[in-house]
């Protein structure tokens, strides 16, 4: 077994805990490392399993701070981008695949900061005119339209993203971080999901069976860092600043386009 593999698995499998405890978007960074020590295919199939032992460690630490109408309010179309990712894997080769995903997070997250920069500017100037804070019924359902949308597109790339690469965490991050969910509660909404979205994803990684024994010894030696890991955010977690964490967020999500495109 090569030693750069191993210390690569190892480090996947701490960034996975983190990321399900403490660190949404982290995972990502994983998949990118191990994409550069294996082919892509195989590295999606290891940090998936990394990733269900991580959730039910995840989910049983965090079994308090679950919001229900969050949740089900992206999981419908997921299947939709599930399905899509599906067809991708067995159609792309490696590159493809990393570049498809770098390209989808990077649109998603540029939409995040213009949405920013806009209501910035709306704070700004709002007391300038007191007009333009008077919304009629047609902007409240145009804003109800796009509100749907959004629920829509963030499933669809949750689900297409997460079955690709693993690699949904900063498309969920994004979202929940827009439903403006306290950290605890953003976190077990967020473990809660990928639960139920990764037991969906299983069966359809399975099948493309890229892992050999060699590497499911050396999963299993690692696994127990996983563990670790999400016992160690979750510690961390109630004492973390609201506005850092969503900064945190952001600045892996950034990170993890620049390492998948370059």
């Amino acid at each position: 077994m090569n030693l750069w593999l191993i210390i690569g698995l190892a480090a996947a499998a701490v960034l996975i805990g983190l990321d399900k405890s403490l660190i949404p978007g982290s995972a990502i960074l994983a998949v990118a490392a191990l994409a550069s020590l294996m082919p892509a295919k195989e590295a999606t199939e290891l940090t998936l399993i990394m990733a269900i032992i991580a959730d039910w460690t995840a989910i049983w630490a965090y079994r308090h701070d679950i919001v229900l109408a969050s949740l089900l309010r992206l999981l419908p179309t997921v299947t939709i981008g599930i399905l899509a990712g599906v067809w991708f894997l067995y159609h792309a080769d490696n590159d493809a695949t990393k570049k498809t995903i770098g390209v989808i997070l990077a649109c998603f997250i540029s939409l995040y900061f213009l949405s920013r920069i806009r209501s910035a500017l709306k704070t700004r100037h709002g007391g300038k005119d007191e007009a333009l804070q008077i919304e009629t019924k047609s902007k409240s359902r145009q804003k109800q339209w796009i509100s749907v949308a959004f629920h829509m597109l963030c499933g669809v790339l949750a689900g297409f993203t997460t079955m690709v690469a693993n690699a949904g965490g900063p498309v969920t991050a994004v979202y929940f971080s827009s439903e403006r969910l306290p950290v605890k509660q953003f976190l077990g909404t967020t473990a809660a999901f990928y639960l139920v979205v990764n037991m969906v994803k299983l069966p359809f990684a399975v099948g493309l069976n890229t892992i050999d024994k060699e590497t499911t010894l050396a999963l299993l030696c690692v696994l127990p860092l996983t563990l670790l890991a999400v016992f160690c955010g979750r510690l961390i977690a109630g004492h973390v600043n609201q506005k850092a964490f969503t900064a945190a967020i952001y600045v892996f999500a950034v990170i993890a386009v620049i390492n998948l495109l370059i």
